[in-house]
């Protein structure tokens, strides 16, 4: 999910992924909620992933389908599609929802933890959009069941996992978000064979991979990249 546009009250471009995945709670929701009115020029200034995902928001989000922007922010990812495209956007900061539901009034914008399961009242999604949101997902896992079971049959995603390959550690590591904003919290890194079967536990099927810088990390000078996949849920088998 995006970048983060300040550290700890710093100007734009200080640190960070913009989507708070609330595996640090209120902590990650104030944090957040801080930045929301001044977010999206920072967040313009680090991030690298925005045209990969209007290309894939380009290739899927057809006329009348039904989008899920999970971890939206202030909702920039998917604020400028076609009015027939119905977009309900999750996060756990509360200003961040009101900012992207101003920019698109015909949205719908609920608080939401992604490592808990979607309402099933909510109907399944066409489209669902995780990028810039799972920095702080500490059961990958888990959370892309919760997603794939809001899926349609046939559903594309586009996910984004932190992959650090410096980290010398296999499966899962994690490193400091922010000292400065956020201490104490740590951004979870994955590496590209506990992502894959992360993905094939939740039923999921990658139809592409790519290691993609993300977001440049200015606190500490680090250019943080993604494991980037586009994914399929499955459709029913029928009987001929």
């Amino acid at each position: 999910m995006h970048g983060d546009p300040r550290t700890g009250g710093a100007g734009p471009g200080a640190a960070g992924p913009r989507r708070a995945g609330p595996g640090d709670g209120e902590a990650l929701a104030h944090y957040y909620d801080d930045s929301a009115a001044h977010y999206v020029p920072g967040w313009r200034s680090i991030e690298h992933y925005g045209p990969l995902v209007a290309d894939f928001l380009l290739r899927s989000a057809t006329p009348g389908c039904r989008v899920l922007d999970v971890g939206c922010g202030p909702g920039q990812l998917t604020r400028d599609l076609a009015p027939d495209v119905a977009v309900t956007g999750v996060d756990v900061s509360a200003r961040m929802l009101a900012v992207a539901a101003a920019g698109r009034p015909s949205g719908r914008y609920e608080r939401h933890d992604y490592h808990d399961p979607l309402p099933e009242g909510w109907g399944r999604f066409d489209v669902v959009l995780a990028v810039g949101c799972l920095e702080f997902c500490r059961d990958l896992t888990a959370t892309l069941r919760h997603l794939a079971a809001a899926c349609a049959p046939g559903a594309r995603l586009l996910v984004g996992v932190v992959e650090d390959r410096a980290a010398g550690v296999p499966g899962r590591s994690r490193r400091p978000f922010s000292e400065d904003g956020l201490p104490g919290v740590d951004m979870h890194c994955y590496d590209v064979t506990a992502q894959l079967g992360a993905i094939t536990a939740a039923g999921l099927s990658p139809s592409s991979y790519r290691y993609v810088p993300a977001w440049r990390h200015e606190e500490y000078s680090l250019l943080v990249h993604y494991g980037l996949w586009e994914l399929r849920r499955a459709s029913p088998a029928t009987n001929p």
